[in-house]
């Protein structure tokens, strides 16, 4: 493996300002540990959790990485997964330490079969901050902290994707507004009411839900018929079986894996929610379109139910629930060994 991607790979932070002596260590890496914690140190094999920040220091500062925006990065510390020259440097942590690695930028490029960014320079720094959280010795502790950080951290990873698409959309204005007059023309032209997404999905409701309201934690399983707006055409559908896939579909609201239109509609949506949605092409397929039925830029017509909503880890249950059930069926109709009795259920 190579230095550079030994940064990243083991996720280590970088700090731009940092005074004081470093020590040598291994492979061109200079360091110095901040001696904040107590206890013993972490060991071979142990989980180390740990919050990085990496930096590179040219005319001007540039975070690469910070951890600090999420949540702190478990791994396992030993020689394997992590590059021998930092493991002997993290081995001497304990827990509540900080760490400043510094690694100039000729070392981190010279081997790394990647080429130096534009802004980088050579006969600069890449400084890298680690702070060891915490550390466990088996396993099933460093699960059981990676779920506890991963509640805290699913509202900042969404809010940060939310910025993320809201630029994207913003950036689609123009071709969002020219989708919208002539949705407006459609459903003026056949007497339909829509209400206005925030994105600007045009959302008819024919039948309102009931309980919560779909949100980011929500797994929502749709039954949806999709045609387009000029032509009429149905291009899938999970409840017409000439599409051959009759079943609902799972959608989970954080993956943002559905087109925009979708999940401008879904998070005003509860269980039960029967609807029609008109997407602008630029909260759909686009300018590429998809396959030779929707053409590029077509506004979109879909009807929606949603079958069931409910949060991520009841969802997990459930499929659990019936992998199991369906692994129990298999067994059971499986045939006896020859010369066995299948033994009679137990009442």
């Amino acid at each position: 493996m190579k230095q550079f991607i030994y940064l990243s790979a083991i996720c280590i932070l970088a700090l731009s300002a940092c005074t004081g002596k470093f020590k040598k260590g291994d492979k061109g890496l200079e360091y110095k540990i901040i001696p904040e914690g107590s206890g013993s140190k972490i060991g071979y094999g142990n989980y180390m959790q740990i919050h990085i920040k990496q930096v590179y220091a040219g005319a001007k500062d540039t975070i690469l990485l910070d951890t600090h925006e999420f949540m702190p990065r478990i791994q396992v510390l030993d020689s394997i997964n992590t590059p021998l020259s930092y493991y002997k440097i993290i081995s001497q942590m304990r827990k509540g330490d900080s760490l400043v690695i510094r690694l100039l930028t000729d070392s981190a490029f010279k081997d790394g079969g990647q080429q130096m960014p534009d802004y980088m320079k050579k006969g600069k720094f890449l400084y890298t901050h680690v702070t060891l959280v915490n550390f466990f010795t088996n396993r099933d502790q460093a699960d059981s902290a990676q779920k506890a950080e991963s509640v805290i951290a699913k509202p900042k990873i969404f809010k940060k994707q939310m910025e993320e698409i809201e630029k994207e959309v913003a950036n689609r204005k123009t071709q969002i507004e020219a989708d919208s007059k002539i949705i407006e023309a459609y459903l003026a032209k056949n007497n339909i009411k829509a209400t206005k997404g925030k994105w600007g999905t045009y959302i008819a409701v024919s039948t309102e839900g009931t309980g919560d309201k779909i949100d980011i934690g929500s797994v929502a399983s749709v039954n949806y018929t999709g045609r387009t707006m000029d032509s009429a055409r149905v291009f899938d559908s999970n409840v017409d079986p000439a599409f051959k896939h009759v079943q609902p579909y799972d959608v989970t609201i954080a993956a943002f894996d559905v087109v925009l239109g979708w999940t401008d509609a879904l998070l005003q949506f509860k269980k039960g929610t029967k609807a029609t949605l008109y997407v602008p092409s630029a909260l759909g397929y686009g300018v590429n379109g998809n396959g030779g039925i929707i053409k590029p830029n077509d506004n979109l017509i879909f009807d929606m139910e949603i079958v069931d909503a409910m949060d991520q880890d009841a969802f997990a249950a459930k499929q659990k629930a019936m992998q199991e059930e369906m692994m129990k069926k298999m067994q059971s109709q499986q045939p006896a060994p020859q010369g066995q009795e299948v033994p009679a259920p137990k009442k």
